[in-house]
């Protein structure tokens, strides 16, 4: 079977893997987030989802509700320290800690270098390098004083090389690996291991945005899988880092790309 012709399935986790677990996951109502979320529920944990639009969590918690566990559904701004620090605090109220964080939030949108604004420049790199900073500061807090965890940070393949028309959001991206890897270091003592995935072109509802249909194709053939990616891609790293089987997997960097970076084949 050819690299990429299936999609992956999270059938080979146990059922009760995450049961007694406490999830949060930022972005957690649309595209990447909503499969994650919808996953860790599939395998017994409870989740919190997070984002600024309450629209887009209601039907999630719905959804995750109907899977026999607890689901938690709070607005939040993630460049915003405090309102950050407020989600936590109604995160905990209401299951009772987090045992994992995914920090998924994130933003982006095409344009030059020299074109792009100081308000684009910050909206972008705020809700990715920022928002995940100030969710890994809040939670970690709470993570040193109850014995430890695990975050997991989404990256982006674009932030390993160069990133063009998306200069905010390759530098935001390649912000988030480094600081996974020194807060990895910094808080391995208290038990908290700290992880990034960085997916490549994933075909969510936002696609359009960054990469025009038109397009897709001529990205397709820079893909050593020969397809984009779908959200359903990325979910079972998620599952193997967040969970006891990674229990010695810190300051990682897992691509979730198809082979994005590789060398094309010559033949």
């Amino acid at each position: 079977m050819a690299l990429g012709e299936t999609l992956p399935s999270t059938d080979i986790f146990t059922d009760d893997l995450f049961e007694g677990e406490r999830v949060l996951i930022t972005g957690g109502g649309t595209g990447i987030g909503r499969h994650l979320s919808l996953a860790f529920a599939d395998h017994g944990a409870d989740v919190a989802i997070a984002s600024r639009n309450m629209d887009h969590l209601e039907p999630v918690a719905e959804e995750i509700e109907a899977r026999g566990v607890n689901a938690c559904a709070t607005t939040v701004d993630v460049r915003d320290k405090e309102k950050v620090d407020e989600m936590r605090d109604t995160v905990i109220d209401e299951l009772g800690g987090v045992d994992i964080l995914v920090n998924n939030a994130g933003a982006n949108f095409l344009c030059p270098a020299e074109q792009l604004s100081a308000n684009g420049w910050r909206a972008v790199v705020g809700t990715i390098l920022d928002g995940t900073a100030y969710c890994s500061f809040s939670v970690g807090e709470h993570m040193i004083e109850n014995g430890g965890g695990s975050i997991i940070s989404m990256g982006a393949s674009n932030s390993v090389e160069g990133a063009p028309y998306h200069s905010h959001s390759g530098a935001g991206k390649a912000g988030i690996d480094n600081l996974m890897k020194t807060l990895a270091s910094e808080w391995a003592e208290h038990g908290i291991r700290c992880n990034t995935v960085a997916p490549g072109v994933i075909l969510t509802d936002a696609i359009d945005e960054i990469l025009p249909e038109d397009y897709r194709e001529q990205v397709t053939d820079y893909i050593a899988a020969d397809r984009l990616g779908e959200p359903e891609d990325c979910v079972p790293p998620v599952l193997f880092l967040a969970s006891d089987a990674a229990s010695y997997v810190t300051g990682s960097y897992y691509q979730v790309d198809g082979g994005q970076l590789v060398a094309p084949s010559p033949l």
